[in-house]
């Protein structure tokens, strides 16, 4: 593994040239209902003086968003700590692919420019975005992009999700609970590529883009040509890059796909309730609410009173229609289970 060894030109199935060798990411930090962290490009890079996110060529060991983070301490003086990975946007031109890590701050952090790369560094409202001189392929993409600018959770209903499966869970109730929130970690980690109801992306993302670029120009530059086509399908979770996806070279268009890095609610009640223990198990992402009282109780509490997307997993109609009414929106357990 050798740090900067991503760095160099490569050119994709489309017949594009792009800066780096292993694809591309850039971070996309972001504060639910508030302002994005913006980059105005330093004069000698291509799209000089354009506004966008910061970014670069991913190294050959890295994950799209380790690369991110990365790029954006270097650049932008980002702590690696100070926002929360929610989802990965892949604009895949086979062989080559660059990827946009939306991530969650909880308030503003201080930020400073580089000199090098950056000229300027600031947050930015998401109704002013539009008013900078954005460079153009962040803006082809940012109408999508600004919709996902919100966390999403999926809350559980334990007890109605293990009661679907006729795997003896009557019989040990509490190990039941257990192996739904082991079977659980991998989803809160790696994430999904598809929301109930719908496919692989949302509507939002299945519209045309204009072409805004072509080649990129000048070393360090990391934008690629966005155009949209069909979605493709998603590859494993960090990988940034489809294998075998995208268009063979000759003006097709590129793959573009969705991953969701949610939290995961899991409430329990009841002889279920020693899955909310903690024996030592690391659930990044995942969280185990044990009920004091109702199970639908403590759910709707959940769907009412967590902010952002949420997704409620439960086939019984009253709580399904509590935690609609609350503004949820809500999956039966084989949309769930269909994922583990």
């Amino acid at each position: 593994m050798a740090s900067r060894d991503g760095n160099g030109w490569v050119r994709c199935a489309l017949g594009h040239r792009h800066w780096g060798r292993f694809g591309a990411a850039g971070l996309l930090a972001y504060v639910p209902d508030g302002p994005v962290l913006s980059q105005r490009r330093t004069w000698w890079s291509h799209h000089g003086g354009t506004w966008g996110l910061p970014g670069g060529a991913r190294d050959s060991h890295e994950s799209a968003i380790a690369a991110a983070l990365r790029e954006a301490a270097e650049e932008c003086g980002v702590p690696a700590d100070a926002a929360r990975p929610t989802g990965i946007f892949t604009d895949d031109h086979g062989g080559w692919s660059y990827t946009t890590v939306l991530a969650q701050a909880t308030a503003p952090f201080a930020v400073q420019s580089d000199d090098d790369e950056t000229d300027e560094v600031a947050w930015v409202s998401v109704p002013d975005v539009t008013k900078l001189e954005l460079h153009p392929g962040f803006a082809a993409y940012w109408p999508q992009l600004r919709t996902e600018l919100s966390p999403l959770t999926i809350i559980v209903d334990g007890a109605n999700v293990v009661g679907s499966r006729p795997d003896g869970w009557w019989r040990d109730r509490a190990g039941a609970a257990i192996r739904l929130r082991d079977q659980l970690v991998p989803l809160a980690r790696d994430g999904i590529t598809s929301l109930p109801g719908g496919p692989g992306l949302r509507e939002t993302l299945a519209g045309p883009v204009p072409v805004a670029a072509t080649e990129s120009a000048a070393a360090g530059d990391a934008a690629g040509v966005f155009t949209t086509g069909p979605a493709g399908a998603a590859p494993a979770a960090g990988t940034g890059s489809v294998a075998g996806t995208g268009s063979a070279a000759g003006g097709e268009s590129p793959a573009v796909w969705m991953r969701w890095l949610p939290e995961v609610v899991l409430v329990v009640e009841g002889a279920a309730r020693p899955a909310a223990d903690n024996d030592g198990a690391s659930w990044a992402g995942l969280r185990v609410v044990a009920a004091p009282g109702s199970g639908d109780d403590t759910i709707a509490a959940q769907a009412a009173g967590t902010s952002g997307r949420r997704i409620v997993v439960t086939a019984d109609r009253e709580l399904r229609q509590r935690c609609l009414s609350a503004g949820a929106d809500v999956a039966g357990p084989g949309w769930l289970l269909g994922m583990l």
